[in-house]
């Protein structure tokens, strides 16, 4: 019997908007905890580059997310473990400045990290997706530094579609002939990150004069997933197993950090900063049935059984004719 495997595909299109009024470039990440089996997240971090003059952050998410999602990641780069595994050196960060920001400083650099209290963070649903909004002018004397980061962490419902099992609508026979056919299942997903690409974005965001204006210096993607999963891994420049250790207090909940594949992407840019990024990603997931496996056992069952009956009709009907 020929081995085939019985192939299913999804995708998710994830268009992002990203714009500082104030700013003359940046530099964004997205990392992507992938939970195929429970809730993804993702965290999004901007740096800033002229955070002292910038007036708002606005980063425009294409799904619905409400203030009380948003967790702001700032006060847990306190944890040295947490801080190694994120910018891998040894840093420190001062959290007795103010309320507003903290001071982080490695290699040899210092810049401000911005807390996201209630008295700066927005949320407003815009079209089919969100508008978060950091009103960084309203602390402006606390920014110390002209760099400066933001970092938190929302829900990624897109993915949470994505990976949600489909039922089987085939009809009875057609799903027998595959569970015989096919012992192996696989599961094909999309991904695509696209930012500041007005293909993706609603009308209401490509009106904004700002966002076209944004200069993004580099964008830096990082994905992790189960081992089990495969990734497209040709233009990746990095890839390691998490350190579980370092991350197994800064993961978020429900989620491994065991048999987790890291990977990262970058691309960086020193002229036509204006222009949109593109990420694509093929995730593949290879399993043997059950069912098939379930169905087998039966078939050899039925065979065996069927094959013990006929042995016993044949032998007597040879003592029969003698």
């Amino acid at each position: 019997m020929k081995s085939l495997s019985i192939k299913t595909r999804k995708f998710a299109d994830d268009g992002w908007g990203i714009w500082i009024d104030g700013d003359d470039r940046s530099t964004i990440y997205l990392n992507e905890w992938i939970n195929p089996k429970g809730k993804s997240y993702v965290d999004i971090g901007v740096r800033i580059y002229g955070a002292k003059e910038a007036n708002e952050l606005n980063i425009y998410v294409p799904f619905e997310i409400t203030e009380n999602e948003i967790t702001d990641l700032s006060v847990e780069l306190e944890d040295r473990d947490i801080l190694r595994g994120l910018f891998n050196t040894n840093g420190i960060v001062d959290t007795e400045k103010n309320e507003f920001t903290s001071e982080l400083k490695y290699d040899g650099r210092m810049v401000s990290l911005i807390n996201l209290s209630k008295e700066i963070l927005k949320a407003k649903r815009i079209a089919e997706g969100t508008v978060i909004t950091a009103a960084l002018n309203k602390i402006q004397q606390h920014i110390t530094s002209d760099e400066a980061y933001v970092i938190f962490r929302i829900p990624h419902r897109t993915l949470d579609e994505v990976f949600t099992p489909q039922m089987n609508v085939r009809g009875s026979i057609e799903r027998l002939k595959e569970l015989i056919s096919s012992p192996t299942v696989t599961q094909k997903y999309g991904y695509s990150i696209r930012i500041n690409e007005a293909r993706l974005l609603p009308k209401e965001i490509n009106k904004i004069e700002v966002l076209h204006q944004q200069r993004i210096r580099k964008a830096l993607i990082t994905i992790s997933i189960d081992e089990e999963y495969e990734l497209n891994d040709s233009n990746c420049y990095r890839i390691r197993r998490m350190e579980e250790d370092l991350y197994i207090n800064y993961a978020p909940p429900g989620y491994t950090c065991s048999d987790v594949i890291t990977y990262q992407w970058v691309e960086e840019r020193d002229k036509n900063m204006k222009a949109h990024f593109n990420f694509y990603f093929d995730i593949v997931h290879s399993k043997i049935s059950p069912k098939s496996v379930l169905l087998y056992m039966l078939i050899i069952l039925i065979t065996a059984v069927a094959g013990s009956a006929l042995y016993d009709l044949i032998k007597n009907i040879i003592i029969v004719l003698h």
